[in-house]
């Protein structure tokens, strides 16, 4: 799998806890910001599409137009 790389820039308090949950879990930093990551994707996707859903029972000819979720579904961030 092609990949890219990401620089981010968080708070201190943020950068302990994951300091702190990579000790616990003896795994680095970023393998769990990944994943971290990729299943809040994952999750917010469900959402939307759920959400798409409900909208196009609800309002069939309007707004599914306006909220295009297809775009999600697949997008690399990496």
């Amino acid at each position: 799998m092609k990949t890219r790389q990401l620089t981010l820039e968080i708070s201190e308090s943020l950068f302990h806890k994951l300091e702190k949950l990579s000790e616990l879990t003896e795994e680095p930093i970023n393998e769990l910001v990944i994943q971290m990551i990729t299943n809040n994707i994952l999750n917010s996707t469900q959402k939307a599409k759920d959400l798409n859903d409900l909208l196009s029972i609800n309002f069939p000819e309007s707004l599914p137009e306006i909220i295009e979720i297809e775009e999600l579904v697949g997008a690399e961030i990496f």
